[in-house]
Formats: structure tokens, C-alpha cells, sequence
């Protein structure tokens, strides 16, 4: 345990201390986050704050797994690899503003190299997938929750905050079930907290594509790997229910944009913190209140899955089920409001 909490606080203190350098960098060379229609700040505000915590991360890990002789690094070096070349493609993303057909294209390389490792869903519940279903399935995923995690990262400490929360909790469930690799998912939400206080609006920095898009990619890849029955027949459904914020937002918006003939990738401000913000409540009321429901859905599926196993698929369809109505009271009270507005000639406040 002592060894697990020194590494945990080394990733926080390195992060801590590489972000002022990265502001100092990004001020002199002026990589600011362009202000857009998603954007809610203003004025110039750093990026580049993903470079602090994924290099608090992998040099940590590497040194965690030098240490400690039950994380065999090699055994999960394929999806290492992978998030790197997500990070490193998200930082030119950041520098250059790469075609969207080029990052998915890049996306879609990293999702094979894990797939061709062996990483993969192969139950459903209790039946095993064939291979022509669990292969699309497990790329639709990893390739959905990148993205997911870099559009929902439009709000000061939104992001890293949920991406905390949802670590811990594969952490606990990893370890539970003697998978050493949860260490490295406290490693890296440790990484994310000395990025946090930055972060926490008002905002020094953001994370950038190359911060979203890897913890995307890292959140739906480390619960691939592993055994454990109850884990195992329930994975799909645990992670659907620990990334259904982000996710059904997503989904949300994909739809919105085309039923309105607009390219998939194209900004708005009609996310679920938008639309919160629109309602009347602050920022930090937005990110408290989404962060709130984030910490009760982890907490749940690790009561289901640990402390309930034979209800665990009960509890977390109904979890699930409570998050998607509260989706939808949200877009048909915002919706209200909306018209209500444009009828009386005004327009909802994007403040």
C-alpha cells in the first residue's frame, strides 16, 4: 500500500509542477484554445495541459512497474503504445488542426493494434460474442468514448473531473479482482488532479485534444483487460453505465447534427452542460452537480458489482435507465425554455 500511495503522490507532484512550465510555453509561443460556437470562456487561455499529465503518467508507471514486480509492463505495452500515438496525434491536433479524417484515421489504427493484442469484449452477459461481432463492437466502442471524452471537455474542470471519478472506480474494480493494472488507473487519476487545480474554473489551463482524446482512450481500453466472472458477463453494461454521461451526450449531439444536415464534428452549444448553463446555473454549480451525479452512478456499479453480484445487471439497467431519463427531463426542459424565448423575440443567454 505505502509503495501504491508514493507513486499515486509522485504522479500528482510531477503534473503539479510541469503545468506553470507549460503555461510559460504556451504563453511564449501563444498556443491559446481558440474560442468557437462550443466554447464557453473567453479571452486567451492556454492549452497543452494534457502534455502534464500524460508524461506524469507514463513516467510514473514506467518507474511504478521497474519497482514492483507484479505490473508486468510488457503484458499491456500494446495499449500503451496505442494511447501514445492518440496523445501524440492529439497534440499536432492541438498544434496544427489536423482534417478530422486524418484523426480518424489515426484513431482507427491505435483501436486495431489493441484489438490484434487480444483486447477485446467477448461477453455479453453470459454469451460469448462471436468474433465478427465482438471486433466492430469493441472498435465502436474505444472510437466513441475518444471522442466522447474530447466533446465533453467544453467546461472548466468537467473533463478531468469525471475522468477522476470513472479511474477510481475501474481502479477499485481492476484490483478487486487482483488485476495489478488498477495501480495505474490511480496513477493517472492522480496525474489528473495536479493538472485539476489549474483546471478548476476560473481555468489557467486547458487540457487539449492530446489530454481529452487519451483519456478517452485509456478509460475504454483498461477495462479490457482482465478476468473475474462478474466483471466479465457485465463489462459491457459496467462501462456503459460509468461513461453514460459523456456518452449520451455524445450520442445526443451526432443526432442533433444530423437532423440538421451539419457535419458530425461541427461545434454547438446545445451539450448537457451547455444546456445546464442556459437553465440559469453557473459554471461551478454545472460542474458540481455533474460531477455529483458521476460520483452516485461509480458508486452504485461498484456496490453492484461488489457487493450485489447476483443483481448486478438488475441494478445497473436501472441505473442506467434513471441517468437516460434525467438526459431527457433536461432536453425537454430546455427545450421549453428554448421556444418559450423565441417566441418572446429574445435568445438564451450562451454565458
Amino acid at each position: 500500500m505505502l509503495p501504491f500511495i508514493l507513486f499515486s503522490s509522485g504522479a500528482f507532484v510531477l503534473s503539479l509542477s510541469l503545468i506553470p512550465l507549460i503555461i510559460l510555453f504556451c504563453r511564449k509561443y501563444s498556443l491559446y484554445d481558440p474560442v468557437n460556437a462550443r466554447k464557453i470562456h473567453s479571452g486567451n487561455t492556454p492549452r497543452l495541459g494534457g502534455v502534464a499529465v500524460v508524461v506524469s503518467f507514463l513516467v510514473v508507471s514506467l518507474l511504478c512497474a521497474l519497482i514492483m514486480p507484479q505490473i508486468k509492463l510488457m503484458g499491456i505495452l500494446p495499449l500503451l503504445c496505442s494511447a501514445l500515438i492518440i496523445f501524440l496525434f492529439g497534440f499536432l491536433d492541438d498544434l496544427l488542426d489536423l482534417k478530422a479524417v486524418l484523426k480518424l484515421f489515426v484513431q482507427l489504427v491505435a483501436v486495431g493494434i489493441v484489438i490484434c493484442s487480444g483486447y477485446r469484449f467477448t461477453y455479453l452477459f453470459a454469451w460469448k460474442m462471436p468474433v465478427w461481432i465482438s471486433v466492430p463492437l469493441t472498435f465502436c466502442w474505444v472510437l466513441g468514448i475518444i471522442n466522447a471524452y474530447n466533446l465533453i471537455d467544453g467546461l472548466d474542470g468537467l473533463c478531468g473531473g469525471l475522468s477522476i471519478v470513472t479511474l477510481a472506480t475501474i481502479g477499485v474494480l481492476r484490483l478487486s479482482s487482483g488485476d495489478p493494472i488498477g495501480f495505474l488507473c490511480f496513477i493517472l487519476a492522480a496525474s489528473i488532479m495536479g493538472f485539476l487545480v489549474f483546471n478548476w474554473p476560473p481555468a489557467k489551463i486547458f487540457m487539449g485534444d492530446c489530454g481529452s482524446q487519451f483519456l478517452g482512450f485509456v478509460i475504454a481500453v483498461f477495462p479490457l483487460c482482465g478476468k473475474g466472472e462478474v466483471l466479465e458477463y457485465n463489462r459491457v453494461l459496467i462501462m456503459l453505465v460509468l461513461v453514460s454521461i459523456p456518452m449520451i451526450d455524445t450520442v445526443a449531439a451526432i443526432w442533433r447534427r444530423l437532423r440538421d444536415h451539419r457535419p458530425i464534428m461541427s461545434a454547438d452549444r446545445f451539450h448537457t452542460h451547455h444546456k445546464l448553463l442556459n437553465l440559469g446555473l453557473s459554471k461551478k454549480a454545472v460542474l458540481y452537480l455533474m460531477l455529483g451525479i458521476q460520483f452516485v452512478i461509480c458508486t452504485v456499479t461498484l456496490t453492484a458489482v461488489l457487493a450485489c453480484p447476483y443483481h448486478c445487471t438488475i441494478i445497473l439497467l436501472v441505473m442506467y435507465a434513471l441517468v437516460l431519463a434525467a438526459f431527457c427531463v433536461l432536453h425537454f426542459v430546455h427545450k421549453r425554455k428554448f421556444l418559450a424565448v423565441q417566441k418572446s423575440g429574445g435568445g438564451i443567454s450562451e454565458n
